[in-house]
This record gives structure tokens, C-alpha cells and sequence, in this order.
């Protein structure tokens, strides 16, 4: 099965996420990690907020844990190459940004250059689903940069070279099969 097509049979199979990076800090370590599953979580235009649903298993998960903070990336069109070195490899391995362009918020998280926006978000709740953890955050910095087109799921595979869209596949099916018995049940 085709991570572009992960929900074979399902309404989910139509949908084409944009990709997202989360970047996070704790003390002098700092990682950043792909996310699909980001969404708005309010409709206050004055008080925005998003929801982020994660997989506690991450390295970035463990310093937004420790930190209550982290920067959400929309990805532009160009920035395919981002996908494996933020979604195959992790932290705890390899230096992310080493060889990216990347700035500072003005608390010292790190922010991707090149995106169609960023925003710093601070985490007001979560909740555990087992496999997942969906975080509850206020946006308290954010900046967007106009003529840029989000990076899409399809797009985003098709740009890989083969040997990159196989990892990307084998990761996926061998985090949902480790996930599986992680899940929550209600």
C-alpha cells in the first residue's frame, strides 16, 4: 500500500494534506519532524489556535513535551527535499538543520526558511489517544509570506526519488504496525 493512498477503501483516501514541520526546542537540543495532521482549532480570528496531532515516539514530541512550545511550518511547493530528512530520520540521530537555511523566533526556536508561513505556538492542553498525542496550542508569533504554494502529500511523494518514496512507505507501514498496539481504547 502507497502512503499516498494510506486509507485505501475510505473517504480519507481523497483527502491531499499539506505537509508540515514542527521544529522544537528543550535546552540545546532541537529537532524538527514532518506532521500532516494540523488543523485550526478555533474561530477567533484574534485568538488563533491549532490543533497537532503527534506521535508521542517522536524526538520532537519529547521536547515539545519539555519545552510547552514549538513552530509549525507550512511547507511551500519547493521544499519537497525537507520530506526524508525531516520525516525519515531521527534527531536523536542526525542534526536536521545542519545544511538548511533557518532562523530564530525571538524566544530562540529554530524557523525553516523558505515556507509559506510559520507560527510559535504554545501548548494549552493535550490528550493522550495511546498511539497519539493531540496537542491544543495558541499561536503567539506567526508570519506568512504571500506567492507561496503549500506543499501537498501527493506532490510531496511523487517529487521523491523511488528509493526515498519506499522508506518513506516502510516507515509508515512499520510505525502503524508498532502504533497499533499503542492505541487507546475508549
Amino acid at each position: 500500500m502507497s502512503t499516498t493512498d494510506a486509507y485505501p477503501g475510505s473517504m480519507f483516501s481523497l483527502t491531499d494534506h499539506e505537509i508540515w514541520v514542527l521544529t522544537a526546542r528543550h535546552g540545546e537540543r532541537e529537532n524538527g519532524q514532518v506532521a500532516t495532521w494540523i488543523m485550526p482549532a478555533t474561530l477567533v480570528p484574534d485568538r488563533p489556535r491549532v490543533a497537532a496531532v503527534l506521535s508521542p515516539q517522536n524526538y520532537t514530541h519529547e521536547l515539545i513535551r519539555e519545552s510547552g512550545r514549538f513552530v509549525l511550518h507550512l511547507l511551500s511547493g519547493e521544499q519537497h527535499a525537507l520530506l526524508p530528512l525531516f520525516g525519515l530520520h531521527s534527531g536523536r540521530d542526525v542534526n536536521k538543520f545542519d545544511g538548511i537555511a533557518v532562523s530564530r523566533t525571538s524566544t530562540g526556536l529554530p524557523v525553516i526558511d523558505g515556507c509559506c508561513g510559520w507560527a510559535e505556538c504554545r501548548i494549552g492542553d493535550s490528550m493522550s489517544l495511546g498511539d497519539r498525542i493531540v496537542y491544543v496550542a495558541d499561536i503567539e508569533e506567526q508570519k506568512l509570506f504571500s506567492g507561496r504554494q503549500p506543499l501537498r502529500k501527493k506532490e510531496a511523494f511523487a517529487a521523491q526519488p523511488e528509493h526515498i518514496r519506499q522508506q518513506l512507505e516502510e516507515k509508515h507501514r512499520v510505525d502503524g504496525e508498532r502504533d497499533r498496539d499503542s492505541m487507546r481504547i475508549f
